[in-house]
């Protein structure tokens, strides 16, 4: 499973490029995406998944150049929404 093409995949979605995705949402697709009926492969916890999607995405978006995806601004309160992100 790798984390950044399951996030590129998941907010690539017309809905999602323009508002954005919770960390959680995110995490929640991913693991979705992830698990088979019937499969007896190792299987990562929610919390696990979600700190690790989170990471990913604030190291990203720190990065000055280069960076796939964006914070979401609250526009009624001018700052960036907690835990929320979208594709550049």
């Amino acid at each position: 499973m790798d984390i950044r093409n399951s996030v590129k995949i998941i907010l690539s979605d017309k809905k999602a490029r323009q508002t954005g995705l919770h960390v959680k949402h995110i995490a929640r697709h991913i693991l979705n995406m992830n698990n088979n009926l019937f499969s007896e492969a190792e299987t990562h916890s929610f919390e696990s998944l979600k700190v690790k999607v989170n990471r990913m995405l604030l190291y990203d978006v720190r990065k000055k150049k280069g960076s796939q995806f964006a914070r979401v601004i609250n526009p009624k309160t001018k700052k960036y929404r907690k835990g929320v992100y979208k594709m550049n």
